[in-house]
Parts: structure tokens; sequence; C-alpha cells
């Protein structure tokens, strides 16, 4: 296997966003790279619309956890699960996040405002080391691959410890969908 610094990532977003999808991909694009690779135990998935989180560690000694302040990468596919999930990042967390916002059943009720998302991604940007907010690129992708896009933007960050083509070679290899819809995405 290759020996890379340890490296830290959190996917979190709600059932049916495909964070176990992304999960995998990532694991088989590290391994594809020959990088040690470990995964923890993804919480949400016995109800669509729930909580789901997934911790991935790179590199020599992985485990699989991510402990609070650890994560070098949060991939949130949902806002407010991304909001929930800021005790993970450290002043040199990479954020990725998807204008996603999937209201609860609080806020459905109306017993609870949705969190002001604007004043979440300030805090962000004044206290770790990049934050980048997906708003736009949507309007063409389908919204079942909208968890590919936050995987690619998080790939093309110079940080990122896993290379493009490798994931280019994990999405071929797994995908069920139309694959060529899911590699554009990482042209």
């Amino acid at each position: 296997m290759k020996i890379i610094k340890k490296s830290k990532i959190i996917i979190t977003g709600v059932g049916g966003q495909g964070i176990v999808f992304l999960t995998e991909i990532i694991v088989e694009a590290a391994m594809r790279a020959r990088i040690n690779v470990a995964t923890s135990e993804i919480h949400g998935l016995s109800q669509r619309g729930g909580t789901v989180t997934a911790g991935i560690t790179l590199g020599e000694g992985t485990y699989g956890m991510v402990e609070e302040g650890g994560a070098d990468f949060l991939l949130g596919l949902e806002m407010l699960e991304a909001q929930r999930c800021v005790n993970y990042l450290n002043k040199k967390s990479v954020a990725v996040i998807d204008n996603t916002c999937i209201f609860p059943y609080s806020v459905n009720a109306g017993s609870v405002p949705y969190p002001d998302t604007k004043l979440f991604l300030s805090y962000l940007k004044k206290n770790i080391s990049d934050v980048l907010f997906i708003d736009d690129v949507f309007n063409e992708t389908e919204p079942v691959m909208r968890n590919l896009v936050v995987l690619s933007k998080a790939v093309s960050h110079s940080k990122f410890p896993i290379k493009k083509s490798f994931f280019i070679e994990a999405i071929a290899n797994n995908s069920r969908g139309d694959k060529n819809k899911m590699l554009k995405i990482f042209q």
C-alpha cells in the first residue's frame, strides 16, 4: 500500500442522497490508488430522510473513526446536516457543501425555522481553511447525481489525497446508472 499522510473525511446528508454510494466510491478509489482506507459505521440508513453520516480515514494506521476536530474534508450533501457536523472541523479543514435544503419534520410542521445557511457559511469561511459552496451547478445535473458533483469538487481541491483518475475508474466499475453521465461530472 502507498503511504500517505493520514487524511480524514466526513460525508453527511440525509437518507436517500447516496452517502453509502459515495463511501463505496471513495473506498474503491483509495484501494485503486493503493492507499490504506477504513470507514466507520454509517448511521441513519434505516429511515429515508433521516440523518446519515459516514467517516473515512486514509493513510497509515487508518481506523475509520473521525474524532471531533479531526476531519480534513467535510462533504455536506445537505445544509443542515453539514451544520450538524461542524464539530468535526478544524482550522485546516475543507468543506464542500451542496446548497440542498431538505426540511425536517419540525420545520415542515412550523415548530422551528430552518437554520440560517448564510450565517453558517460565513462562520465556516472565518474558521476553516476553505469552503466550496455549490449553489449553481445543478441546473444541468440530474438530482440523483448531486452527490457526485460534491465529490468531484472535493477531488479537484489541491489538498484531496486521491487523484481524480482513480475516481473515474471506481465510478466506471461500481455505477449501476448511466456511467457516461456520471463520468462526465468528473471531466
